[in-house]
């Protein structure tokens, strides 16, 4: 004591040595479960330095041993040797004390924990991108099966898979592949569905064909200015339609997609010739209209009896009237019409 030296107590000793022996329990147990990680997760320099690692932990297990021993006759003896070098069996230097020692295991489990770590979650990318991809190419392998379409992108795919080459590059490209024929599927789905009700809707536009054609008759025997259009024929699209059992999509789409296009222009068309037909009727009937309305007006003003006005009424009245009508010749007249009403209701009103 005199020499300045600290000699630790014996409960100081049994503390000391219970903190390092719980230190090492921990690190024992951080150790072993390295161990265990390294063999799936770990590189060579991992198992290296896990083996590098027990080597450390027995020589420093070791002196912890002889530093118990020696503190139950000497404790300041004890107290020396806990920082004087390590070394293991072999003689090879641990650490320069005790602590240092530690500290180089401390920090060679660290290091393997980060290397293995890192494995670990490329080990988890991997399984997971390699899990979508067999999901992905299970869907996209009964689609192309079933439509003929990109079976050889398919297969190459599940062969990369197979041999884990790229599994995050397959997974996207297995994606893409996937979406693509999900989309001719459902492109394949609506076609057969349009299909599926072509012979009924062909029975109904030669419906409206023959109402269409009606319209175009009555029109053109009512209205001078008839629209100059050609009523379309459905019997032309409905003609020996193509028979697809047991054809592949491509050729079944090569088949109904011209006669689906046809009859939706044929239906465009149809529609577009009774709108332009009904059109100019609905004209002539509004010239009507208007022209009443002026005369009503006029008569509720007193000037309905005027010369001028009752000469260009009965003018308009024998073009709107007459069959064929000439709607054009019909708006002028009911357009000076209506301003001379006005006038002279005005002219009387002053």
């Amino acid at each position: 004591m005199g020499n300045g030296i600290h000699i630790p107590s014996a409960n100081e000793i049994t503390q000391l040595l219970a903190d390092w022996n719980e230190w090492m329990s921990a690190r024992t147990d951080a150790l072993l479960s390295l161990e265990e990680r390294v063999r799936s997760a770990g590189t060579r320099d991992d198992q290296a330095d896990v083996a590098a690692a027990f080597v450390c932990r027995k020589a420093i297990t070791d002196r912890l041993q002889k530093i118990a021993d020696l503190a139950q006759r000497d404790r300041a003896a004890a107290n020396e040797l806990s920082a004087q070098p390590i070394r293991d069996d072999l003689g090879e230097l641990v650490g320069d004390s005790l602590v240092d020692a530690a500290t180089l295991l401390d920090a060679v489990l660290q290091r393997v924990e980060k290397s293995v770590g890192g494995c670990e979650r490329e080990q988890v990318q991997t399984a997971t991108s390699a899990a979508k991809a067999d999901t992905d190419l299970t869907v996209a392998e009964r689609l192309a099966s079933e439509l003929g379409l990109q079976v050889n992108q398919v297969a190459h795919l599940r062969d990369l898979l197979n041999r884990r080459d790229d599994p995050a590059g397959v997974a996207s490209e297995a994606a893409t592949v996937r979406a693509s024929l999900e989309s001719a599927a459902k492109e394949r789905d609506r076609l057969l569905h349009q299909w599926s009700a072509v012979s009924g809707r062909l029975q109904a536009l030669t419906a409206t064909e023959a109402r269409v054609r009606e319209l175009a008759a009555r029109c053109r025997e009512k209205v001078l200015q008839a629209p100059p259009l050609a009523v379309p024929s459905v019997a032309t699209v409905g003609v020996d339609l193509p028979d697809i059992t047991g054809l592949t999509w491509i050729a079944t789409r090569g088949r109904v997609m011209p006669v689906l296009t046809q009859v939706d222009r044929v239906a465009a068309a149809l529609a577009e010739a009774e709108r332009r037909f009904q059109e100019a009727l609905d004209r002539r009937d509004e010239l009507r209209g208007l022209m009443q309305a002026f005369a009503d007006k006029a008569s509720a003003g007193g000037v309905m009896e005027l010369p001028e006005l009752d000469s260009l009424y009965q003018e308009a009245k024998a073009v709107l009237w007459a069959a064929p009508c000439d709607i054009d010749r019909g708006a002028a007249l009911v357009d000076r019409y209506v301003a001379l009403v006005n006038t002279k209701i005005k002219e009387v009103a002053r």
